[in-house]
């Protein structure tokens, strides 16, 4: 039997932002992006064992994916652009500050009705983890352990795309950082 898990990296050590102009939400969005990860894990065994059974790992482009899986003295296998977390749109509005954390949930919603300004749209972001989705099945034939160090949001596309290929969730640790799901089929 193959299974395919899926893991969300660690956590970002980004320094803590006062409120910011969605025009400096970018910059965030750059910073997030290039920050180191946090070391501390719960539960460290299990996730060293899940990795550690893993035939295949892949991992996106990201610093903090990239940086996940080498916390547990592993690397990956494959690392590659279609497993990077959906980019967030941004703005040039400079008429509110708000928390970066609330530009997030806020620019996400947009994204999700059709913002994409600076980014991908939600129509290629689905196609894209429908590719990533068919390369994960490719390399899980002949009964493969397949480890995804991947992000929230693109987990959850390609989660989808399995689901439609007749893959089972067989667990599921909700979308918290180290958080992850395993599907089989």
């Amino acid at each position: 039997m193959s299974t395919i898990t899926l893991f969300r990296h660690a956590c970002v050590d980004i320094k803590k932002y006062d409120n910011i102009f969605a025009s400096e939400f970018g910059l965030w969005i750059d910073e997030y992006n290039t920050s180191n990860i946090k070391e501390s894990v719960q539960n460290r065994d299990t996730i060293f064992k899940i990795l550690d059974e893993a035939d295949i790992i892949f991992c996106s482009e990201l610093k903090r994916s990239i940086e996940s899986v080498n916390l547990f003295d592993k690397s990956a296998t494959h690392i590659n652009e279609l497993f990077n977390e959906v980019e967030l749109p941004y703005a040039s509005w400079s008429f509110i500050r708000l928390k970066p954390s609330l530009w997030l949930i806020i620019f996400r919603i947009l994204w999700f009705l059709g913002y994409s300004k600076n980014v991908e749209s939600y129509n290629r972001a689905r196609k894209r983890a429908k590719l990533a989705s068919e390369m994960l099945i490719d390399l899980s034939k002949n009964d493969k352990n397949i480890i995804l160090m991947g992000h929230g949001l693109m987990n959850k596309l390609i989660i989808k795309e399995l689901l439609v290929c007749n893959y089972t969730k067989i667990s599921s640790t909700g979308n918290k950082n180290w958080s992850y799901s395993i599907l089989s089929r």
